[in-house]
């Protein structure tokens, strides 16, 4: 067996279909160092999915008995409410990046579609099976990106402007492009930004501004190169000219990091000050709802990475450990490779 098949043999257990994420085999790569980027990286990554657990959900007692028809119907007892659909699809974006070992536009919409319409009795990337139905605007999105790709590969121009004219990218779309800061910390900005564009025009459409996306990802990127909070905060240019939902979240962001007295359970409680409330779509959804806490979401995100450390007593909370250690180990091993290519 040659080392590009060993490679790949080893690293197919990321794509793995039909089993939730703590129950993933995870195999580590061939050689990674655990350094202070890595532990930055990985409490990141595990601080992300932690947000929606901290608030106490009013949850339907229909949810509760439709979770527990999924778990007789597929004969598994171990579905979980523990993410939200935007931790799921962010993990997704993650999951490609390490198996395709870069940006790949197909190889990304199949984690997404694996997520949405897989049918093996779980859902790709999903602690809750086949439990819930995606928001419109996950759906719009996911949808927008497979007709621009058919529609590419085909060589078919698609009428952007008129596609995308009521789309509207939600704050959660952050951290759903977030993955990008983790794989492309070491590359050029140019390069992260020629990604970022090309992954708003194909999920939100050309008149979806990338400003507060770059910002974002610069922010993460900075976090995960040991610059202090200071340089961080220095670093950030962008002006506050818009209203918008997601302009206006980025800079309760910031102000939240600037305010948190350097102590993440601070910072915590500020950002559950700041929550927002949203009208529930329907009674099918995934009770964790990422647009409620999605402040709280990005703060852990960033300040686990700015600080390289957890609370204890969020450390216990985590869920698919294991699969989460690891695909941070081939995300960093991945980009290593990545760059040596190019």
């Amino acid at each position: 067996m040659t080392n590009e098949s060993l490679e790949y043999s080893e690293k197919d257990w990321i794509i793995e279909l039909g089993v939730r994420p703590h129950k993933m085999s995870p195999i580590d790569p061939p050689t990674i160092e655990n350094n202070e980027e890595y532990d930055r990286i990985l409490a990141s990554i595990y601080a992300m999915t932690l947000a929606d657990g901290l608030l106490t959900h009013l949850i339907d007692p229909y949810i509760l008995e439709h979770i527990q028809m999924e778990k007789e119907f597929s004969e598994h007892d171990d579905i979980a409410l523990v993410w939200s659909d935007d931790v799921s699809l962010t993990l997704c974006f993650l999951a490609s990046l390490a198996h395709h070992g870069g940006y790949s536009q197909d190889h990304l919409l199949e984690r997404y579609f694996q997520w949405w319409m897989n049918r093996k009795p779980s859902s790709y990337m999903c602690p809750a099976g086949h439990c819930f139905t995606p928001r419109v605007h996950l759906k719009k999105s996911i949808d927008l990106f497979g007709e621009t790709q058919a529609a590419h590969a085909l060589g078919i121009t698609v009428d952007m402007e008129r596609k995308t004219s009521k789309l509207i990218a939600t704050p959660s779309s952050l951290l759903r492009l977030s993955p990008i800061a983790y794989f492309y910390s070491k590359h050029s900005s140019t390069k992260r930004v020629e990604i970022i564009q090309d992954c708003i025009k194909r999920m939100f459409g050309t008149k979806t501004s990338s400003t507060i996306f770059i910002a974002y990802i610069d922010l993460l990127v900075n976090a995960f190169n040991g610059l202090s909070k200071d340089e961080i905060l220095r670093s950030v240019q962008v002006q506050s000219s818009s209203n918008d939902l997601l302009t206006k979240t980025f800079f309760d962001l910031i102000d939240v990091i600037t305010n948190d007295n350097n102590n993440i359970e601070q910072g915590i409680q500020y950002a559950l000050e700041r929550k927002q409330i949203h009208k529930q779509e329907c009674k099918y959804l995934n009770p964790y709802d990422s647009d409620e806490t999605i402040l709280l979401t990005l703060y852990l995100q960033t300040s686990a990475a700015i600080y390289n450390s957890i609370p204890d007593r969020l450390l216990k909370q985590i869920y698919a450990k294991e699969t989460i250690q690891s695909l941070a180990k081939w995300i960093i091993y991945q980009r290593n490779e990545n760059l040596r290519s190019t």
